[in-house]
């Protein structure tokens, strides 16, 4: 059953904002004052199934029986007898659940199934009549009922009916359900305060298939409220507000429902997650397991649609999380959207990268191969070579294990480029606005890793010193100095002495390196490689 496979179990939408380039802005809710609800605005997609009521059930009343329909008080049996005694008439099951068989007496059918009714009253009339006389028994007409219809429907009422008919008569004469605010997966139909049966209609739409329901005087069709729901569009079959229960459902779920396209390979969704507005742009078998929220928007697009990209902005901003700009849009053009707030530092707008953080990691991956080829392939030439190689080759292998771990940031390097302005910004971008700095942080190989307030009149020794100096594996030679910017300045330690103005900058990070204790050149000169290459990316000192 397709409820099953979607868990709509008790648990994007309307094409995101078309944006015109060059008077692009963000999504709609970036446009809202500062007060204004960080809701995402109403689909304008169709609900899924808000036409399922146009195709005339209630004109069209079900004469049919399923073999598992029970006769009950009202129904019309016609029976035939032939042989040696002749009878044919149509005989109503009366308030005692009989039909008269003349001849024979009453027969009580109620409960019996469709499909047995006709060898159920061969036998009795056999108990008479022993031989030359046979029968059939076929249900010629169900009892009339009326039967409640309420809830989220259009027309709430009383309506008549047969037995055999199927809730969507019912809900047809009710003129449907109320699309806006109504459930098409939670119908219920009650007998008194009893649930007789849940009913989903997306098993229908989708399937074809309808519970075998048989209805009685005073029964209740009611359908229950709308639930959450996701708007699904773009590259889909039928373009649709998807309707589910529970606090979330997955993108792979509600695409059982509406169609993917075959050549879709990209999902931009947006959504609001704990009052923050969101959007990200993933290949398709990825965003198959994203979890959606209620009121979530997917746009599924082929891979030469592409018409915007998501990019996400944080720190001194005010305005949304997300913006949505033109595919093509520059640094400049969205710097031009936001709203700085007075403490942002703008001179140190910090760009992080998807791309540029998958090629740190290989470039890694790379140093770290070749490393680890190095020390294995390495020959000693005497029992005391060998017995240090192995020590070696021991703390190198740890070492790769541990920056194996390292995750790069990929931060793209804004600063000193006057051009940057002009640079194209891609699907996944992360802008990061920092508040202007009063401190320095010393991190690495000293006693006391520590964030120290800024003063322009002290040295690097100072800021070490009051770190609680060098710890005993700290590289003394040089240090690096990570800048705010992305960009980095390698000290000696000649000037460890200096006040370095104009070097030394709030917001910065001394990174103390470790000393690489190898008593082999080109190992000693891969790890030192591979260290550095780790405090750039990832802002990190990796001890050894």
């Amino acid at each position: 059953m397709i409820a099953k496979k979607l868990k709509i179990y008790g648990g994007l939408l309307g094409l995101m904002t078309a944006l015109v380039w060059p008077n692009a802005q963000a999504l709609e809710t970036q446009q809202l004052d500062k007060d204004a609800s960080n809701e995402i605005p109403e689909s304008s997609v169709p609900v899924f199934g808000q036409s399922l009521f146009q195709g005339g059930f209630k004109d069209q009343p079900f004469n049919g029986f399923n073999p598992d329909y029970r006769i009950t008080v009202g129904d019309q049996i016609n029976l035939q007898l032939w042989g040696a005694y002749s009878f044919s008439a149509t005989l109503a099951v009366d308030p005692q659940g009989n039909i008269f068989v003349p001849e024979v007496g009453p027969v009580r059918v109620a409960g019996v199934k469709n499909g047995e009714l006709n060898e159920f009253v061969l036998r009795h009339v056999k108990r008479v009549f022993k031989n030359n006389v046979r029968s059939y028994a076929n249900l010629e007409a169900s009892q009339p009922v009326k039967v409640f219809v309420t809830g989220y429907v259009n027309s709430p009422g009383l309506y008549s009916g047969f037995s055999s008919d199927s809730i969507l008569y019912y809900l047809d004469s009710a003129n449907g359900i109320e699309h806006d605010s109504g459930s098409f997966i939670d119908v219920k139909v009650l007998r008194g305060d009893q649930l007789l049966q849940k009913v989903n209609l997306y098993n229908f739409l989708v399937e074809g298939t309808m519970p075998a329901l048989q209805l009685r005087n005073g029964d209740a069709i009611v359908v229950g409220p709308r639930n959450g729901a996701v708007s699904i569009e773009g590259a889909v079959q039928q373009a649709a507000q998807i309707e589910f229960i529970g606090p979330y459902t997955q993108l792979g779920e509600m695409l059982l429902v509406t169609k993917p396209d075959p050549q879709a390979n990209f999902a931009r969704i947006t959504q609001v997650i704990d009052d923050r507005q969101q959007a990200s742009y993933q290949p398709l078998s990825e965003a198959l397991a994203t979890p959606l929220y209620p009121g979530a928007r997917v746009e599924l697009v082929r891979d030469n649609d592409i018409k915007s990209i998501s990019v996400s902005v944080s720190g001194e901003v005010d305005g949304p999380a997300t913006f949505v700009l033109p595919y093509g849009a520059t640094l400049e053009y969205l710097l031009a959207q936001l709203s700085f707030r007075a403490n942002a530092d703008r001179s140190a707008v910090q760009l992080y990268r998807k791309s540029v953080a998958e090629k740190q990691r290989v470039a890694l991956e790379r140093s770290l191969d070749a490393l680890q080829m190095e020390v294995l392939t390495r020959q000693p030439n005497t029992e005391l070579e060998k017995g240090a190689q192995r020590d070696n080759a021991a703390m190198i292998q740890n070492f790769i294990a541990q920056a194996r771990k390292a995750k790069p940031r990929g931060q793209v390097v804004l600063a000193n480029t006057p051009n940057a302005g002009a640079m194209l910004l891609e699907d996944g971008d992360e802008l990061a606005v920092p508040v202007r700095a009063s401190t320095i942080s010393v991190v690495g190989e000293v006693v006391f890793p520590t964030s120290l307030v800024f003063n322009e009149k002290r040295k690097l020794k100072d800021y070490i010193e009051l770190a609680g100096g060098f710890a005993n594996n700290a590289n003394q030679e040089e240090l690096v100095i990570l800048h705010l910017d992305g960009t980095i300045s390698r000290i000696e330690d000649g000037k460890f002495n200096s006040r370095l103005k104009g070097v030394l900058r709030p917001g910065d990070e001394i990174m103390v390196m470790p000393k690489i204790q190898s008593s082999e050149l080109q190992v000693t000169k891969d790890v030192t490689e591979i260290l550095y290459r780790i405090a750039v990316g990832t802002a990190a000192v990796l001890s050894f």
